[in-house]
């Protein structure tokens, strides 16, 4: 049997008196304390940066992930023109009316009803319960109604900085689901490095300009919901514009609701004096409705109808001398579309012209061609610049023909600042009317 190779080899060497003891390394204090502070700052460090990492990105990567569906424009639904009924259609109603009445009567012991009719005293209560059901429609449309405040800076003699403001009532006329729009007088803003709103709760937050109309004075802001509690959300509401072009509006009760007398969260009533009158504003044809509403000269805010519709908004600059301090306000339908624009962020094309449509019966008369007929163009406007005169009749814009002002004004809306557009116009010469095409270079009515 083979030997085992230890068995070969020589005996080994005893190594029994060998001993051995480990002995731990001695822990430097300081080293290790250095190393846990860097690693706990750089630990800092990159949690730091993680999170601006992510607070930068989170955005992109949410957009690219779940982009968000942008806002619906803002777009007002088209009146019914309604006309005004005829004296015979008004009797024809009278006479169904009194005849259906009598019928009525006649079957409910008429008697018994006007004995019991001249029989009622009518009293304080009563007028008192008239009077708070018009302050119940006040205070809901009061709901929809603002203050907007103007702050900028300033500096006294002695260069010490303080802040300024001014106030004006605004009214929020639409709502995309992201930010209110409200419509303010632009002389409020105009001079604001910042603008602050404060809604029916009394909560505050800031707002931004979206466009000022240059040819009204009035302005629309914008206010992101996100800066409104849920709460002031939900006891804050969309005005409801009604129509201001509703057959005869005459005689009518309205509310002024706002800042008619000056003070904000005032409220006037009256009835509305006249209706049919027409600014004499350049590119518009917007109509001024007048109350005998005793006012403040300064008044700002809507005018509504019993239905708690806003029908006007207050601008007490177009009042005659005798009458300043009566509230008057523009109508609300011709100013819908600027409201669109302007909440919409769409610019407004300039012409600068002045003008109104001649009646049928003049036009044949005369022999007048149809048109728009221009009374006025501003100095220094586009209008004047292309050589447009006082007694144009412009027929066609663009090929297209117009057969009045307000159809004119219409298709002018529809064009943008420094557009080219070939108006076609008709100019009195000696013996009859002669055509020019004149090319007009448009500018803008708006600014932000």
């Amino acid at each position: 049997m083979p030997l085992n190779q230890d068995e070969k080899k020589e005996v080994l060497a005893d190594t029994g008196f060998i001993s051995e003891k480990i002995k731990q390394r001695p822990i430097n204090r300081k080293k290790l304390l250095r190393r846990t502070a860097i690693t706990f700052f750089l630990a800092i460090v990159f949690g730091i940066v993680a999170c601006f990492t992510f607070l930068f990105l989170q955005p992109v990567f949410s957009d690219r992930l779940y982009p968000e569906a942008e806002p619906e424009p803002i777009s007002f639904p088209e009146e019914e023109v309604q006309d005004e009924l005829t004296p015979e259609e008004m009797f024809a109603d009278e006479f169904q009316i009194a005849e259906v009445e009598a019928q009525y009567l006649e079957a409910n012991q008429k008697d018994q009803i006007d004995e019991a009719i001249a029989s009622y005293a009518f009293s304080a209560s009563d007028y008192s319960k008239m009077m708070y059901s018009l302050k119940s429609v006040a205070q809901s449309v009061g709901t929809s109604i603002v203050t907007v405040t103007a702050v900028s800076n300033d500096t006294n003699w002695f260069s010490e900085s303080f802040e300024s403001s001014g106030s004006a009532s605004g009214v929020i006329i639409a709502n995309n689901g992201s930010s209110y729009f409200i419509v303010v007088p632009s002389s409020a803003i105009s001079e604001a490095e910042s603008i602050k709103v404060t809604f029916v709760d009394g909560s505050m937050a800031n707002a931004e300009l979206k466009l000022a109309d240059d040819v009204t004075g009035l302005s629309v802001i914008s206010v992101s919901r996100s800066d409104l509690t849920e709460n002031t959300r939900n006891k804050v509401t969309t005005s409801f514009l009604g129509s201001s072009n509703n057959g005869t509006m005459t005689g009518l009760p309205v509310i002024a609701v706002g800042s008619p007398i000056g003070i904000q969260g005032s409220i006037s009533y009256g009835i509305i004096t006249s209706e049919k009158t027409t600014l004499n504003l350049e590119d518009s044809y917007y109509k001024l409705l007048t109350t005998d509403i005793y006012g403040s000269t300064l008044g700002s805010g809507v005018l509504a109808n019993l239905n708690g519709q806003v029908i006007g908004i207050i601008d007490m600059s177009y009042n005659t001398e005798d009458l300043e301090n009566h509230i008057c306000a523009i109508g609300i339908t011709e100013l819908k579309t600027l409201f669109e624009d302007l909440s919409n962020g769409r610019a407004r094309a300039y012409m600068g012209i002045h003008g109104t449509t001649i009646p049928a019966d003049i036009l044949e008369q005369q022999n007048i061609p149809a048109g728009a007929y221009i009374t006025k163009t501003e100095l220094g406007s586009p209008a004047m610049q292309a050589g447009i005169q006082s007694g144009d009749i412009i027929t066609a814009i663009d090929g297209v023909e117009v057969s009045s002002y307000e159809q004119f004004i219409s298709k002018l809306a529809q064009c943008s600042p420094d557009d080219i557009i070939t108006v076609a116009v008709k100019r009195q010469a000696p013996n009859d009317y002669i055509e020019l095409d004149i090319e007009v270079t448009l500018s803008s009515a708006t600014h932000n």
